[in-house]
């Protein structure tokens, strides 16, 4: 796991495996003849918002910040450039995720994904998405 400013965004790739009752942890891929399923929940965090976000080559997504939100986002396909900034003193990370990995991002830390190739992801939050929560902050 990697892990920025003191752990208020981090980065998971999930584990795979085709033995899903053995698994060590809940969030994994999990490999079946029939497709694989990931699994994204971990039992305690209620999911009250959930969207899908298509990936263009290029065009970055996001370029804000929520004072409120704690987000998930879990690159199903793709390769992405992370950028993210904590708010409270500049302190900047670039990073690159692929598909498998989950990002976890709290509040007062802008981000914006931009995918090196086109691709697919999930977003979710426990909280519901609120349009006077979202702060425009270009990176």
């Amino acid at each position: 796991m990697n892990s920025f400013f003191d752990g208020k965004l981090w980065i998971k790739s999930l584990i795979v495996t085709d033995q899903p009752a053995a698994r060590t942890e809940v969030r994994a891929r999990l490999q079946f003849p029939n497709g694989e399923l990931a699994v994204l929940g971990d039992g305690e965090n209620v999911v009250r918002h959930l969207s899908y976000v298509e990936l263009k080559q290029g065009m970055g997504r996001g370029n804000h910040f929520h004072k409120l939100r704690h987000e998930y986002f879990y690159l199903i396909t793709g390769e992405v450039d992370v950028i993210a900034e904590q708010l409270s003193n500049k302190e900047r990370a670039n990073t690159v995720i692929r598909g498998g990995d989950l990002v976890f991002i709290n509040p007062e830390i802008a981000h914006v994904f931009i995918p090196r190739v086109a691709g697919h992801a999930i977003e979710y939050a426990a909280e519901q998405f609120d349009p006077g929560d979202v702060y425009r902050y270009p990176l």
